[in-house]
């Protein structure tokens, strides 16, 4: 009888407890995947057009999202490019988190720059 009125209580918690609506769920899944899209839609062009340089880490912070296990990063970097003065930015990349630990202040990283817009950087 214990079994059955735990099993009753159980029931009652997971009805009283509030989730999501449909709409909610899949409007936050499709922002999501938006976003994951322009992203990649971005490296892409800078994979192809963006100018090759290299960068300096400055700083590093760990925003607290993993997708598949792997850290979104925030890198400070001064960026060096062919014939122009280095110049700051801020950025935010999926990092592997096997290469997580060679992404330390005063590591140099290759970069693609885009030509266009110089603070549109991606850690090549």
């Amino acid at each position: 009888m214990g079994f059955l009125k735990d099993m009753r209580a159980f029931k009652q918690l997971a009805d009283a407890t509030p989730r999501p609506g449909l709409r909610s769920t899949l409007r936050d899944g499709l922002a999501v995947a938006n976003h994951t899209m322009a992203d990649a839609q971005r490296a892409q062009h800078l994979a192809v057009n963006g100018l090759a340089g290299s960068a300096t880490i400055t700083s590093v912070r760990d925003t607290g999202t993993t997708i598949n296990e792997h850290p979104l990063v925030e890198l400070g970097l001064d960026v060096t490019l062919d014939g122009r003065p280095p110049y700051a930015v801020t950025h935010t990349q999926l990092i592997s988190r096997l290469a997580a630990p060679g992404f330390t202040p005063g590591a140099t990283v290759p970069v693609r720059v885009d030509p266009a817009d110089p603070t549109s950087v991606m850690v090549a």
